[in-house]
């Protein structure tokens, strides 16, 4: 922001993301932009942030092929934490859980995007456009599954979500 005086952002805008903060501290921007908590913190922060002159667009994409998305990467760090789980844990959950679980992330090399270009032109048409939108939803995921979810009723997303992953064995 600019003090009106020649402060930081006389020199050229200043471009930050959600959860920027001291670079030396350890945050994990993936895992935490992906949870709903994100778009409230958003949402504030485009109005917050209004008033000094400052338009905040946010981008919510659906799921790309990245590294964070890498299947054996999270299939090892998945089988692992089950490993390391208690006995009381695995006998809750269950075996089942453990395979389907596997299963569900070996399919996201059928839904990730791999064309990365369609979240990069959203940041780009968000800053170098007169009128950035409000919001972007790069890919088909998020406009057809995610975007919509986002304006049901809690209670239906939930039947939904319930309905298409397995439940405990130790579930009431």
């Amino acid at each position: 922001m600019s003090d009106r005086k020649g402060g930081r952002a006389a020199e050229g805008q200043d471009v930050r993301q959600a959860g920027d903060g001291d670079p030396g501290c350890d945050q994990h921007r993936e895992h935490r932009c992906g949870h709903p908590v994100g778009e409230g913190a958003h949402g504030g922060q485009r109005r917050e942030l209004s008033h000094f002159g400052v338009k905040v667009a946010i981008i919510e994409p659906g799921f790309f092929k990245t590294f964070v998305t890498s299947t054996p990467v999270i299939s090892r760090n998945f089988q692992e934490a089950w490993d390391k789980a208690s006995p009381e844990v695995k006998e809750a959950y269950g075996e089942r859980f453990l395979a389907y679980s596997l299963k569900a992330i070996g399919l996201l090399d059928i839904i990730c995007t791999q064309d990365l270009s369609l979240v990069t032109n959203c940041m780009e048409h968000a800053l170098t456009s007169c009128h950035p939108r409000t919001r972007y939803s790069p890919g088909w995921d998020a406009k057809l599954i995610y975007l919509p979810m986002s304006y049901m009723p809690t209670f239906l997303v939930d039947a939904v979500v319930n309905w298409s992953t397995p439940s405990p064995s130790k579930a009431m």
